[in-house]
């Protein structure tokens, strides 16, 4: 009888199943996670798995569910592949995204020119963003779940597991495939639109860039943590393993260095850090945080690990942006109203709303500066004030949800390590807050951050209220300029320009970094 392996992960379990059965059954059997909406009647859709061996061809119904793209992964829906031998099949995590932050146009629909495609292959979201090649406009964009996150939410635990072996970086390459293969198909193109697509640009931190385009790791997991390469690749086609047409022109623009990758150097380029007027910064608050300045002449930018709070990631009720999901949290009368997606009911924290209750918390002393939940709080409240694994502040009446003091401590270290990545770069550039005449938020969670609340907790340095702005799409739209020529030629020249900085080499970083733990405005 077959053997079908399930991958998810680190985990994997093997059970035996009959020639002619349903993968999904298999899958079902091993007690690992599968989404099937639709109780596997292959109405929905929604069952898809990454198959690597074992099973039969595709049926009429995968074909009408599937993309050619996905099909040409072998992507599949476990209700409808049928085993025919021993099979193995990695599974990945399904959300869908309820709050786009990005208003489309539809005359793409109406014209016949050609059409551009960039991809900012994110950590922990991957989006896409549909062209036009002779004018450059921007027209539609969507986004999905990186599936990578199967093997952690950080880059780290990705590049450890794929030096522990080849099957894992290649199963991770091509989770990198599917997961822009679900974000270009979240933009619900028509096949006559994706046939004008000629160009396509990807960019992403060096990770993710090195993951995707198959380069060795080494080099990025011991000091002084550097790319393999560096260069740009322009010809991209033969890493996609066929989910773009053969004449669709795939480039993977240039890094910058460290983990400083060409998702910062996008940033750099649409917020036009090449004709700054005098002082700025702009920071990608995601999983990999990347914070660029400029005091207008020199460009220094720079990479830390803010770990995955932002994202809603190692939070004790934290959630993605999905239906329910809290990004927004205000006090009336002493009690928290809280804002959610879709005005649905609370299902947990993104990194928004957890930002945004630690601010309204600290504002009535529920929280303290040190991040400490205020004894007197706990107290009156009936709860024990020694133990963190204790400490927690009810979000629902129903306490089913609640802000720990755990999770206060990853937005601590998550804002800290970002004020201090800025607080380095510009006192490399003899810098003070006073000086920066625009400072940028960007990224899926900085282009929807509360700046009162960024300001009063010292994520960012105190810089005037209008001078703040939040714009959530920077790597992506920065990607879109390099799908010309000339854009790219620009891109090649701003990643040469640009001076990565080693924050683990610089001493003062750990007692800026401990300093900024504080939930208070720092001078």
């Amino acid at each position: 009888m077959p053997r079908v392996t399930v991958v998810y992960g680190e985990k994997s379990q093997t059970v035996e199943a009959p020639v002619g059965s349903l993968l999904g059954e298999a899958i079902q059997a091993t007690g690992l996670p599968l989404e099937q909406p639709c109780a596997g009647r292959g109405t929905c859709g929604k069952c898809k798995v990454l198959c690597e061996s074992g099973v039969a061809a595709p049926d009429e119904i995968e074909h009408e569910h599937l993309t050619p793209g996905e099909l040409a992964l072998n992507n599949r829906l476990a209700c409808r592949a049928r085993i025919e031998g021993d099979a193995q099949v990695v599974l990945s995590p399904i959300v869908v995204y309820s709050n786009k932050i990005f208003r489309s146009s539809q005359r793409y629909k109406s014209s016949s020119g050609p059409l551009g495609l960039a991809i900012d292959l994110g950590s922990t979201t991957v989006a896409a963003f549909l062209t036009l090649l002779d004018t450059g406009e921007v027209q539609a964009g969507g986004a999905g779940l990186n599936q990578q996150t199967v093997y952690g939410a950080d880059v780290i635990s990705r590049i450890a597991a794929a030096q522990e072996s080849q099957i894992n970086a290649e199963r991770l390459h091509r989770l990198a495939l599917a997961s822009i293969n679900q974000a270009v198909d979240s933009l619900k193109l028509a096949e006559r639109i994706k046939k004008r697509i000629q160009r396509v640009t990807i960019v992403g931190n060096v990770a993710m860039h090195h993951l995707l385009a198959k380069l060795p790791l080494d080099s990025l997991a011991q000091m002084p943590f550097q790319p393999y390469q560096k260069a740009a690749i322009l010809d991209a086609n033969q890493l996609m393993d066929g989910i773009f047409g053969e004449s669709v022109q795939v480039s993977l623009p240039p890094l910058i260095g460290g983990f400083v990758g060409s998702d910062a150097l996008a940033c750099l380029a649409y917020f036009d850090f090449a004709h700054a007027p005098g002082p700025m910064a702009a920071i990608d608050l995601g999983t990999n945080g990347e914070v660029m300045v400029t005091d207008g002449r020199r460009i220094l930018v720079a990479s830390t690990a803010a770990g995955p709070a932002f994202e809603g990631v190692n939070i004790s009720c934290g959630t993605r942006a999905v239906d329910g999901a809290i990004v927004g949290a205000r006090l009336e009368e002493g009690k928290l109203i809280l804002q959610t997606i879709g005005d649905q009911p609370p299902v947990g924290l993104t990194g928004s709303g957890l930002l945004s209750v630690v601010h309204e918390l600290r504002k009535n002393g529920t929280i303290e500066a040190s991040g400490r939940i205020n004894p007197a709080y706990l107290a009156g409240n009936g709860k024990q004030s020694s133990g963190d694994e204790f400490r927690s502040i009810p979000l629902t009446g129903d306490g089913r949800l609640a802000l720990t003091q755990w999770d206060i401590r990853e937005l601590q270290k998550a804002k800290g390590a970002i004020r201090a990545a800025v607080e380095i770069l510009m006192k490399n550039l003899d810098l003070e807050a006073g000086d920066l005449q625009r400072l940028i938020l960007t990224g899926s969670f900085g282009g929807q951050v509360d700046i009162e609340g960024v300001l009063a907790l010292g994520m960012i340095p105190p810089v005037g209220h209008d001078r703040v702005e939040t714009i959530p799409n920077g790597a992506g739209l920065g990607a879109a300029m390099f799908l010309s020529d000339e854009g790219m030629a620009a891109a090649i020249e701003l990643a040469q320009a640009s001076e990565q900085i080693d924050l683990d080499q610089d001493p003062a970083f750990i007692q800026s970094y401990i300093n900024a733990m504080v939930l208070a405005p720092q001078r």
